[in-house]
C-alpha cells in the first residue's frame, strides 16, 4: 500500500514538474573567460543529476577497487576457516573411532587457519596420548593449545593434569590441580580430578576436607561420591585407630557422614572394633546393639558376636532377645553360639553352633563348634568338623558321611546327605 501511494505521489510531482518546465523552461547561462555556455534551466538540471550519479557511481567504483585486495583476502580467510572447521568435526570422529594417527594428522592440518587453533591442538595432543611412546610429541601440542591466542588455560592445564593421572605420575597431577583449585575453588572437573588425585596419592586427610565442596558442586555422581567417602573415611579410620587415640577415633565418627555411620555396616564394625582395641568395650557393645535393633543386619550380628570383650552373659542375653524376634537364622546362632562359648556355657554353644551348621554350613561354624569339641576332649568329631570347615573354605563340596554333626545326636556321627552351603 505504501508503495503504491509512493508511485502515486511520484508520478503527480513529475507531471508538475515538466508541465511547469513546459510553460517556463527558464534559462541558464555560465561563462568562464572566453567560454560562455547559454541553456535552459530544465536541461541544466537533468544534466546536473545525470552527473551526480555518474560521480557517484565513480566514487562507488574506486573504492571497491581500493578494497578488493582486502575483501580477497577475507573471502580467502573464510575458505580456510569453513575448511579447518570441516577437518576439526573429521578429527573428532576419528578420535572417537579410535584411529589415533589419523585424527592427530587430520587435527594438526586444520589448526593454522582455524579460529579456535586449542581446541585442535587439544585434541591431536588426546589423539597422542592414546600411542604411549610419543608423550614428547603430546605435551608439544599442549604447549602449542596453551599458548594459542583464543585458549583456554584451564582446559589445557585439567587436561595435562589427567595425562598425568593416567601416567601414573600423581605428585605432579597433585600440584597443577591445586593451583587451579587455588584459582577455581568451585570448578566442578577441577575438583573432579583433584579428588582422583588425592585418591591416587591416598592422601585421605586433603581429600576428606575436599569431599564437601565436591558433594556440592556435583563434580561426580551420587554413587561415586558415596563410594569415595567410604573408601576415605575407612582409611581414615584404619589411621586413628593405629594412633591409639579414643579422642581421634571419637571425632571422626562425628565428622563422618549420617549415612556412611547409619547404613554402612563395614564401617560400623571397623568402628566398634576400634573402639574394642582402645577399651572402649562398652561403647562398642552399645554401638552395634543400637545399630541392630535399628536395622537388621547380618554383617552387625556377626560383628557384635565377634567382639570377643565385655559382658558376655549380657551379650548373649541381648543376641537371645533377637532370635525370639527373627526366629532361626543360621548367622544369628553362629553368634549366639560364640557368646555362649565365652560364658563357658558349652551346652548351649554347641546346640548354637549345630543348629546353625544345620541351617547353612559355614567355615566359621564348623570352626566353632570345632574349638568348643576339642575343649571338650571330643577329638574325633572336632576333626570332622575342622575338616569339613576347611572343604568349605576351600570350595569343595561336603563328604557324605562325617561332614557335620547332628543337633539332635550330639554324640554320633550323622549319615546321609550333608547339608549345601548357601
Amino acid at each position: 500500500m505504501r508503495l503504491l501511494a509512493s508511485i502515486i505521489i511520484t508520478l503527480f510531482f513529475s507531471v508538475w514538474v515538466a508541465l511547469s518546465l513546459r510553460e517556463d523552461p527558464g534559462y541558464a547561462l555560465f561563462s568562464m573567460g572566453q567560454w560562455t555556455i547559454e541553456t535552459s534551466l530544465a536541461f541544466f538540471i537533468i544534466f546536473l543529476v545525470f552527473a551526480f550519479f555518474a560521480f557517484y557511481a565513480l566514487v562507488r567504483f574506486v573504492v571497491r577497487l581500493w578494497r578488493t585486495p582486502g575483501q580477497t583476502m577475507q573471502a580467502n580467510r573464510r575458505r580456510l576457516h569453513r575448511k579447518a572447521r570441516r577437518l576439526f568435526d573429521l578429527g573428532l570422529r576419528q578420535l572417537s573411532a579410535g584411529q589415533w594417527i589419523a585424527a592427530e594428522k587430520t587435527l594438526i592440518k586444520g589448526a593454522e587457519y582455524s579460529e579456535n587453533s586449542s581446541l585442535h591442538y587439544l585434541n591431536a595432543a588426546r589423539a597422542v596420548h592414546h600411542l604411549n611412546d610419543l608423550k614428547w610429541r603430546r605435551d608439544l601440542y599442549l604447549h602449542r593449545a596453551e599458548a594459542a591466542s583464543n585458549a583456554d588455560k584451564v582446559a589445557v592445564q585439567l587436561l595435562h593434569a589427567e595425562f598425568l593421572l593416567d601416567d601414573g605420575d600423581a605428585d605432579q597431577a597433585r600440584v597443577i590441580l591445586e593451583s587451579l583449585h587455588i584459582l577455581n575453588p568451585r570448578h566442578p572437573a577441577i575438583l573432579q580430578w583433584l579428588a582422583r588425585a588425592y585418591q591416587r596419592l591416598q592422601a585421605w586427610e586433603p581429600l576428606q576436607k575436599l569431599l564437601p565442596e565436591v558433594q556440592k558442586q556435583k563434580a561426580l555422581g551420587d554413587e561415586a561420591i558415596a563410594e569415595l567417602q567410604a573408601q576415605t573415611y575407612r582409611a581414615l579410620l584404619e589411621i586413628a585407630a593405629a594412633s591409639g587415640s579414643l579422642d581421634k577415633l571419637r571425632a571422626l565418627w562425628k565428622q563422618a557422614p549420617v549415612k556412611l555411620r547409619e547404613e554402612d555396616e563395614e564401617f560400623v564394625i571397623a568402628y566398634a572394633a576400634a573402639l574394642c582395641e582402645g577399651q572402649a568395650i562398652e561403647d562398642a557393645e552399645t554401638l552395634l546393639r543400637e545399630a541392630i535393633n535399628r536395622r537388621w543386619s547380618i554383617k552387625l550380628v556377626v560383628g557384635y558376636g565377634m567382639l570377643g570383650r565385655g559382658n558376655a552373659t549380657a551379650q548373649l542375653a541381648t543376641a537371645e532377645g533377637w532370635l525370639a524376634q527373627h526366629g532361626d537364622d543360621a548367622y544369628l546362632l553362629l553368634t549366639l553360639g560364640r557368646l555362649a562359648k565365652r560364658c563357658q556355657q558349652h551346652t548351649k554353644a554347641r546346640d548354637y553352633l549345630e543348629r546353625s551348621i544345620q541351617l547353612m554350613p559355614t567355615p566359621d561354624a564348623y570352626q566353632e563348634l570345632g574349638e568348643l569339641l576339642q575343649s571338650l576332649h571330643e577329638l574325633t568329631y572336632a576333626g570332622q568338623c575342622f575338616h569339613a570347615g576347611l572343604r568349605l573354605l576351600v570350595g569343595k563340596p561336603q563328604e557324605q558321611s562325617g561332614a557335620m554333626l547332628s543337633a539332635g545326636e550330639p554324640a554320633q556321627r550323622l549319615e546321609g546327605p550333608a547339608p549345601v552351603a548357601a
